[in-house]
């Protein structure tokens, strides 16, 4: 999994961990992919879908920041607009790691 440095949803645990054990957190593909949706619905449930979805473009980027084909990805998901669709795009990437 990569290393996630721009806002880090589980900089948290990777500091707890590593004063536990001195070993690196390592994120899950399928913890990275749960939080995003999560961070999805809640950002469309505060903000609507067509801002929300907007506004979650530039945190998918840091979210996926050094995944395979990460750059298509991200430029694609650029170009959707819903929440439903989003979802499922991140979902099907994810199944393809």
């Amino acid at each position: 999994m990569q290393d996630l440095q721009f806002g880090n949803p589980f900089i948290f645990k990777s500091v707890i961990q590593y004063l536990n054990t001195g070993k690196k957190y390592e994120v899950k593909d399928e913890e990275l992919l749960n939080t995003m949706i999560k961070h999805i619905e809640y950002e469309v449930e505060e903000k609507g879908e067509y801002t929300g979805i907007r506004e979650m473009r530039k945190h998918l980027a840091y979210y996926t920041k050094g995944l395979k084909n990460s750059s298509v990805i991200r430029n694609y998901i650029n170009t959707l607009e819903s929440k439903k669709e989003l979802i499922n795009v991140l979902t099907e990437y994810f199944k393809n790691l």
